[in-house]
């Protein structure tokens, strides 16, 4: 897969997780974060699950496939969607976004140790430290303003990042070469048998009241959106890119934010908030090898 192909498909899977941490916060408004997980994940395995029925395509019958899928669905979203949903309740979501920004550091030290494919070089670690630059300024104003948020709340989004961070790696070394549609699809129906009896044992669902139509629109954007295309596009880069660039969403995730709340709510757009979105997308394509900056060699980046 050449670079920009693998760039457009980063920026589609941007596109898709960009808009989650809103859609948590609606679905908040009536649904406790257990229920909200259990509720996004059941949705996307029967969505995925009808695609499959539909292109008559069955799971893997061996039980590593099942071993390794339960892993990765523990990783990649069952422990970082549950802790994204209990930091919300503390946090802002702004301040979320900032230490969600922390998986590509993360995920290029596992990389380094892990991924033979996908070493530290020189031009990585310039991408990496534009687009966490870029992070820092577009949140800059917030920062110096003050976001609130609890210790707990600030360390469950850095778990999830890890989280995060940790599936990246691990996926790329064991969950490659399914066939379209059968790992996230597989995943997420594991996700749902994990999440849903803690969230009956703790949350208490069926005497939850109604909840409103924003909340449930929240759930159904998380679930098509941040979930099902997110997941179909996720599993297409893992075949094809190295886990550090695959991570470098987390840091472009607030600039199209942004971008959004100007253009469908109204809000400011300041020369500054775009300097700073155009740093996180130079540092996107310097990992992602688009911009070369001739530092390496041999190899292909991952």
């Amino acid at each position: 897969m050449s670079p920009i192909k693998r760039f457009l498909l980063i920026v589609a899977l941007t596109m898709m997780w960009s808009p989650s941490f809103l859609f948590i916060k609606l679905a908040l408004q009536d649904f406790p974060p257990l229920t909200i997980v259990s509720l996004r994940v059941t949705l996307a395995a029967m969505i995925l699950g009808l695609v499959l029925l539909f292109l008559r395509r069955g799971f893997p019958k061996d039980l590593k496939f099942w071993m390794r899928t339960s892993i990765m669905a523990f990783l990649s979203s069952a422990l970082p969607f549950s802790l994204f949903c209990y930091a919300e309740q503390s946090i802002d979501s702004a301040l979320a976004a900032i230490l969600n920004g922390t998986t590509p550091m993360f995920t290029a030290v596992l990389a380094q140790i892990f991924v033979s494919s996908d070493k530290m070089n020189t031009q990585k670690a310039i991408g990496i430290a534009l687009s966490g630059t870029g992070l820092i300024l577009l949140f800059a104003p917030k920062l110096i303003e003050g976001m609130s948020g609890t210790s707990l709340g600030m360390m469950a989004a850095t778990l999830a990042a890890f989280s995060y961070s940790m599936s990246h790696v691990y996926g790329k070394l064991f969950t490659v070469g399914q066939k379209p549609f059968v790992a996230p699809a597989a995943q997420f129906m594991v996700n749902a048998l994990m999440i849903w009896p803690f969230a009956f044992w703790y949350e208490d669902v069926l005497n939850l009241p109604m909840p409103s139509l924003s909340a449930i629109g929240g759930i159904c954007g998380l679930a098509i959106f941040g979930t099902v295309l997110a997941f179909i596009i996720y599993y297409k880069l893992l075949d094809h890119c190295g886990p550090t660039a695959i991570s470098m969403v987390a840091c472009f995730f607030p600039a199209v934010g942004m971008l959004m709340g100007f253009f469908f709510l109204g809000e400011s757009f300041t020369l500054g908030g775009l300097a700073a979105a155009c740093m996180i997308l130079l540092g996107m394509l310097t990992v992602n090898g688009v911009i070369n900056l001739n530092f390496k060699t041999a190899k292909e980046y991952g």
